[in-house]
């Protein structure tokens, strides 16, 4: 019983911060506040947090470091696939199964990516974004490392990574409902492969 009491209440801290936090962003949140909206004390609320840092990772951790899973297996298992083609031209580029796996990881947790995209300043989360475009400026080249007769071009990596980033930021911001979101998402995936696939290997002259 004092279990559930005490989950409960992380749970009322957890759902008050998230409230807070998207109202007022990360700095100008307030403890007090939010343990006024939870029904708790202050007292209560440094049992389960340290601080207001703590309290954050609290809600965006999970999400983010799942998404990080998924993309990274995603990149392991398109290694595997890219390591028997000869040529861009046997790429699959439907990747729609893929865009739909990704956006409803996101849209599970669709407060908590909202929160690190608007709210993160002064964390350790404020350059999340930069993280995930990294991962995408180091993975993509691996996998295409294999295929013969071709040769990486930086600039042009860097450049599709922060579109591909950038897409997927615009419509978790702007859209609400996750099958919309999935609508849209796919077809600018599927361009967005391609546009992988024509700029950044550069055939060998």
């Amino acid at each position: 019983m004092k279990q559930d009491v005490e989950y409960n209440k992380r749970e009322l801290l957890t759902e008050a911060a998230k409230k807070e936090f998207l109202e007022k962003g990360y700095n100008g949140a307030s403890l007090r506040s939010i343990c006024a909206k939870a029904g708790v004390t202050t007292g209560a609320l440094y049992f389960f947090f340290e601080n207001k840092e703590q309290l954050f990772s609290a809600i965006v951790d999970e999400p983010l470091a799942g998404l990080k899973k998924l993309l990274s297996e995603h990149f392991r298992q398109d290694s595997e696939y890219m390591s028997g083609i000869a040529s861009t031209a046997e790429i699959e580029l439907d990747h729609s199964s893929e865009s739909d796996m990704f956006i409803d990881h996101i849209y599970d947790h669709r407060d908590s990516f909202i929160l690190l995209l608007n709210s993160s300043e002064n964390t350790v989360y404020e350059n999340c974004v930069d993280e995930f475009v990294e991962m995408l400026e180091r993975s993509v080249p691996m996998m295409m490392s294999g295929m013969k007769g071709y040769t990486h071009d930086d600039y042009m990596s860097h450049w599709m990574a922060h579109l591909t980033i950038d897409a997927f930021i615009n419509v978790i911001k702007h859209i609400e409902d996750r099958e919309e979101a999935k609508r849209r998402m796919r077809p600018i995936l599927n361009y967005l492969v391609k546009g992988w696939v024509e700029l950044v290997m550069i055939p060998v002259n």
